[in-house]
């Protein structure tokens, strides 16, 4: 695991407020960027089927929008009030909304699906944000976590100040080991994007079929899920 310049949960919360704005436009501007959305909406939607989801980090709310879509009964956290209200904007469906931190989860045994998508690797308390995913399921409900990956790439990337942010990096056996303390048992885990997402936003649209060649066989995924059963 690498921990780079973890920031604190104060830090986190004034970020997001200020960048709220612009979140989307950073990371979902270019074709790259579209493209990721794209492959990870359609791998959430692999997963989640409707029913009673909680998302931990809703950003701008691009997961409660499709999740609703699709008949499921939404429930989205997260520190930054600015996202909350974004989120709220950008969903036409009925949702409930909490400003809440989450290592701090205050729900008990009532949701199918725990979501968090790239926020996992910039919690400060994992081992505790995963038992309050665990409390907050149902008996065989589960949790979907994705995080950013501790491999050779990422290292030499990280090294030369490429893509580096204040977050972890984990080894997917790292965060196994962290879902097993929690009570979960692993169902599946494996890549969800193989080529830095770094790459896809900055690549010219014209050299982006290269990339999703590369997809099939690029040896170091750089974003990784484990999906857990209560």
């Amino acid at each position: 695991m690498i921990a780079k310049k973890i920031r604190a949960t104060a830090i986190v919360k004034s970020d997001y407020d200020r960048n709220a704005t612009n979140y989307d436009k950073v990371r979902f501007g270019t074709l790259g960027g579209q493209y990721v959305n794209k492959r990870e909406q359609e791998f959430v939607a692999s997963i989640i089927k409707g029913s009673r989801v909680l998302e931990l980090g809703t950003a701008t709310g691009r997961f409660a929008t499709s999740l609703t879509q699709r008949g499921a009964k939404y429930t989205g956290i997260d520190l930054s009030q600015n996202m909350l209200r974004t989120t709220s904007e950008h969903t036409n469906h009925s949702i409930s909304l909490v400003q809440m931190d989450a290592s701090h989860l205050g729900f008990r045994n009532y949701f199918d699906h725990v979501l968090c998508i790239r926020t996992f690797h910039f919690l400060q308390k994992p081992t505790e944000a995963l038992q309050g995913m665990f409390g907050s399921l149902k008996p065989g409900g589960e949790c979907l976590v994705t995080f950013e990956t501790d491999n050779p790439l990422r290292r030499l990337l990280l090294f030369f100040g490429i893509g580096a942010s204040e977050q972890y990096y984990y080894r997917t056996s790292e965060v196994e080991e962290l879902f097993v303390k929690a009570g979960f048992r692993i169902v599946r885990r494996g890549p969800v994007m193989r080529v830095p997402v770094t790459f896809y936003r900055r690549c010219p649209s014209s050299l982006l079929w290269i990339l999703r060649r590369l997809e099939k066989i690029w040896p170091w995924p750089m974003h990784d899920y484990v999906l857990g059963e209560k």
